[in-house]
């Protein structure tokens, strides 16, 4: 585990998720690398309206939050705020980790049940700058690339397709999702679409299944 003495700057964090933060581990190992909560947001809106009154120097994002949803939120802050960092965070890390994650512009990826200490590693490792990437989810990412390895199939959708997938995951229609990222109707129809046929799943239902088995959303 990487400690700070207390003479040292604190790190400040921003978590976005839609559950609070409360487990007593993490806040330990928070507290012994000098990290500081300075605010929990539930909403990719929260997370860039917060971002710009607090100036973290690292924002924890979990996939599940609402709003526009975390890649929205991702976007935006590599665009406006290029300094904070992001460490994306999975409820769960069972099943195999969807590598088009790693292009979505976060820093450090880790997962609830990554181990407490790490999940401050990885905090501090990208207030650094640094990469970080949580023992147990590398070793599913190497796995992966062996012959016969386990590949997520959500490697199979687009980035936007996943957006699309996570929005309706969390029971959002249609509609609301083409309001939300400013798509026409049809366009939406289409990427549903697209999502079955590529995750060969028959409805919605199965959508949020196969997101939650992920850790993309809280099964």
């Amino acid at each position: 585990m990487i400690r700070h003495t207390q003479g040292e700057t604190m790190i400040k964090l921003l978590v976005a998720d839609n559950k609070k933060l409360e487990d007593n581990d993490i806040l330990a190992a928070f507290k012994n690398n000098n990290i500081e909560i300075a605010k929990q947001v539930e909403s990719s809106e929260e997370v860039l309206s917060s971002v710009k009154a607090e100036q973290p120097d690292v924002v924890l994002m979990s996939l599940s939050i609402g709003g526009n949803g975390a890649f929205e939120a991702i976007d935006q802050l590599r665009m406006n705020y290029p300094r904070v960092g992001i460490v994306l965070m999975l409820i769960h890390s069972d099943g195999p980790f969807p590598r088009r994650l790693l292009e979505t512009g976060a820093s450090g990826f880790v997962s609830k049940n990554t181990a407490a200490s790490d999940i401050a590693q990885a905090i501090v490792e990208v207030k650094n700058r640094e990469k970080y990437i949580s023992p147990e989810i590398a070793q599913k990412i190497a796995i992966s690339l062996l012959p016969g390895g386990e590949v997520s199939p959500l490697d199979r959708l687009s980035e936007r397709e996943m957006q699309v997938m996570l929005q309706l995951s969390q029971g959002e229609s249609p509609l609301q999702i083409s309001s939300r990222l400013a798509l026409s109707p049809k366009t939406v129809s289409t990427y549903k679409h697209r999502v079955r046929d590529k995750l060969r799943v028959d409805d919605t239902q199965e959508i949020y299944a196969l997101a939650g088995s992920h850790g993309l959303v809280y099964r």
